[in-house]
């Protein structure tokens, strides 16, 4: 395992306090049925495959709900994650499985563990991205497989307009751009090829396919949507700017052209993964 620094401790100190608030709302909105994340680990796993003789490590596993799919399929399943009460829940929903609290810099197992490592919108969370990304191939036995995914295009997601409407409420008049002031270069975008294939070579993996993916999020009503973002580090930063309430009506505006004649809220999301080989 790699020496933790304390930078890396209160990174993810801060990511357990800002998740750790509603974890049962994340588990259920976010990680139920028809939360964001079940197309997307269908997609992986049809570009992914495993079944009884696969060792999975998911990394940044939340409330476990990866692990509990894996595992239906036939996986021996690990996941680690900053957040305690997440933990808690995965070893709820997976109770053979083995789920521990810690840093994806500095991951708790031996070299070689596993055959497939995931990280669903987590590697990027990391205050070293590179360094976790080796921590992950360290894990993963010589030519095992890693996927991970990260955000696509912004102008593809419907969720781009609901983060802005939080950010507005935490940053008030900020928010708005000045064009009397010289614009600084923007940073480049991670979903971006060359950007995020860099990444992945620099941590010492091999990439094999990287592509886009478009799917849809779908939610009952307004309030069951707002529910999930209010358990996002986002939702709880405008929460405490502002108000739940607040938070409430900013995501029920935004959301409104994706609001269905029956109230089923449908938001058309973009990611991008990446699979490499290790």
């Amino acid at each position: 395992m790699t020496e933790t620094t304390k930078t890396h401790e209160s990174s993810a100190a801060r990511q357990a306090a800002m998740w750790g608030e509603r974890a049962r709302d994340w588990a259920e909105v976010m990680e139920g049925p028809h939360g964001w994340g079940i197309p997307v680990y269908e997609r992986i796993l049809e570009r992914v495959p495993v079944d009884e003789s696969t060792r999975l490590l998911d990394v940044g596993c939340g409330a476990g709900r990866f692990c509990r799919t894996a595992r239906d399929r036939g996986a021996t399943v690990a996941g680690l994650d900053a957040t305690s009460e997440f933990i808690e829940i995965a070893r709820e929903r997976t109770p053979e499985g083995e789920f521990e609290v810690g840093e994806m810099e500095d991951l708790p197992w031996p070299d070689h563990s596993f055959d497939v490592v995931t990280g669903f919108h987590s590697f990027f969370l990391a205050e070293d991205m590179v360094g976790a990304l080796r921590e992950a191939r360290r894990v993963a036995r010589p030519g095992g497989t890693l996927a991970l995914t990260i955000w696509g295009r912004p102008d593809r997601c419907d969720s781009t307009g609901l983060f802005a409407s939080m950010r507005r409420l935490v940053e008030g008049d900020a928010a708005a751009p000045d064009d009397s002031e010289p614009k600084a270069p923007r940073p480049r975008a991670l979903h971006e090829e060359d950007v995020i294939l860099g990444t992945a070579r620099q941590a010492g993996l091999q990439p094999t396919e990287l592509a886009f993916f478009q799917y849809v999020e779908e939610y009952p009503d307004v309030e069951t949507m707002a529910r999930g973002m209010l358990a996002a580090p986002p939702g709880r930063a405008a929460s405490r700017a502002s108000s739940p309430n607040a938070v409430r009506a900013a995501l029920a505006e935004a959301a409104q052209p994706r609001v269905t004649d029956t109230g089923t809220v449908r938001l058309r999301e973009e990611l991008r993964y990446l699979i490499a080989t290790t």
